[in-house]
């Protein structure tokens, strides 16, 4: 494969906590997505998210190339798994608290197979043709924060101030069992909603309405992954959801970033999300693209 063009950028300036990363090698392009953490032990130093994509990449690199889809989750999933037994908890601590795992999407392109592998909601773009990923639960709660942050917007801050703190400490004890609420971004639409982004992972890797794939160290060997057929001389774009609004390039994909990032800062009217921009930051969330031809 020739690669066009690439880009990987964490949203803080300290780049070693970027959750975001891309491996190129003779066999495979990837694309990988630490899932920003909802823990409440915080287990993972720097986080979960980064150091989950940097067990995926490893894992990447070292695959066969002439690796099977399954073969590829099993090896990627297993590394995950693996991880856990370094932990000093209860055994069964990952299984009764899916929000404290570590958890990460990809999408990796196999030159051998001429296919590419859609596990999670990472993105990809063949001669300008988009897969859709996006997850029904995603689309719930981003519609959910868009409420809070609407509905904020309608009273004094200080009013509310007191309500937002009892309705958010309720709702944590759904999620998590404390009544300790601790406020983990200066975003409080999201806060508000945190508790269910929490609840979000009990449908990881389930069937059903609400339910979706992410590696996680539990995935279902027999869950439908698509897959995308790629042809010798196809132009492949693949990305993170770092990039919302993706295009075949990325500066045209930058330029859509930037677009959101000035009219609708918060991600709650034009395209919603559970996260909007922080001030001083020129991206809500970390953000990988990878174009090249096959």
């Amino acid at each position: 494969m020739r690669v066009i063009e690439r880009c990987c950028r964490g949203k803080r300036a300290d780049q070693s906590l970027n959750e975001d990363g891309l491996a190129v090698t003779d066999g495979f392009a990837a694309v990988v997505d630490g899932v920003t953490s909802k823990s409440v032990r915080r287990l993972w130093q720097p986080s979960g998210g980064v150091v989950a994509k940097n067990l995926l990449l490893n894992a990447i690199v070292g695959l066969s190339a002439k690796a099977t889809m399954r073969q590829a989750q099993t090896v990627l999933d297993d590394c995950l798994r693996a991880r856990y037994a370094t932990v000093d908890a209860d055994a069964t601590l990952f299984e009764r608290e899916p929000w404290e795992r570590l958890q990460a999407n990809a999408v990796i392109y196999s030159a051998y197979r001429h296919e590419a592998w859609l596990f999670g909601d990472c993105q990809i773009m063949v001669n300008g043709v988009q897969t859709p990923t996006l997850k029904r639960v995603d689309e719930l709660l981003s519609e959910l924060r868009s409420f809070a942050a609407q509905a904020l917007t309608l009273g004094d801050d200080e009013s509310y101030r007191g309500q937002d703190d009892d309705m958010t400490s309720a709702s944590a004890s759904v999620a998590s069992g404390s009544h300790t609420k601790t406020r983990d971004t200066d975003d409080p639409a999201r806060d508000m909603i945190l508790p269910f982004l929490r609840l979000q992972s009990r449908f990881a890797n389930r069937r059903g309405e609400y339910g979706y794939f992410v590696f996680d160290g539990f995935t279902d060997p027999t869950y439908p992954i698509r897959t995308v057929p790629v042809n010798p001389g196809d132009e492949v774009a693949l990305a993170s959801d770092g990039y919302p609004l993706l295009r075949p390039t990325l500066a045209e994909s930058e330029r859509e970033l930037s677009r959101l990032h000035r009219d609708d800062p918060q991600l709650i009217r034009d395209y919603r999300t559970t996260k909007g921009f922080t001030p001083g930051r020129d991206s809500f969330d970390d953000r990988t693209y990878l174009r090249f031809i096959a």
